[in-house]
């Protein structure tokens, strides 16, 4: 085993050899390029131009920031103004509609009131008493015909949040009522609405329609 290794040894002297006499000459005198000499002024100048371009960028990005903040804020504001804006037109949008809708209801309860006197009318026609004739036939099926559109009227005002407002035989409020008429009535009290000669309305809070009363007075010059 050990002549096995020194064989294996001399082989790769041999090679070396072979290798070095066909090395031309001129490789072996050859000299290496030397590095140049590293200039301490010249590299602390870098490093200060470094410097100086790093603060120049963070300078510029400062700018940047703030300008894109800048940016930012306004269109905040912008859309907050927007925003308003909207609001403030959907408001308006919803006001408009709903003084229409007062203004049609309005005229159904013009309607209504009408309603209200053909029905009075026919009923105090059909129940007046009379000694030697009767009421004209078919005076009971107007009456009916009369309520019966009343009770449509009444729930078609329902679907729009409109409901009557009690007045008879309540104090009279200047908010909800308007005082045609003083009566003098001992049975009430002084200032309670005696009767309502105008049904007054409500849609949800709002006074759609004042009541006109004849209001309970003692003495006339109160």
């Amino acid at each position: 085993m050990s002549d096995l290794g020194d064989d294996w040894k001399e082989c790769v002297l041999a090679d070396f050899r072979r290798w070095l006499d066909d090395l031309p000459e001129d490789a072996l005198d050859a000299e290496a390029p030397e590095p140049p000499e590293c200039d301490l002024h010249d590299l602390f100048a870098e490093f200060a131009a470094l410097r100086q371009e790093i603060r120049l960028q963070n300078r510029e990005q400062s700018k940047a920031m703030r300008e894109l903040g800048k940016a930012a804020d306004s269109y905040e504001t912008s859309a907050r103004l927007a925003r308003r804006r909207e609001d403030d037109l959907e408001a308006f949008e919803k006001r408009v509609a709903r003084e229409a809708e007062n203004r049609c209801l309005h005229a159904a309860l013009d309607i209504r009131d009408a309603l209200l006197r053909g029905r009075d009318a026919a009923g105090a026609l059909r129940d007046r008493p009379r000694l030697f004739r009767r009421p004209p036939r078919g005076l009971d099926a107007v009456v009916e015909g009369y309520e019966m559109a009343l009770r449509r009227f009444d729930r078609m005002l329902s679907r729009f949040g409109v409901r009557p407002l009690p007045a008879t035989g309540r104090p009279f409020d200047s908010r909800t009522m308007h005082a045609l008429e003083t009566r003098r009535a001992d049975r009430l009290e002084d200032g309670m609405v005696v009767e309502e000669l105008l049904g007054g309305f409500l849609r949800g809070d709002e006074v759609l329609r004042l009541a006109e009363v004849a209001v309970n007075r003692h003495d006339p010059k109160e």
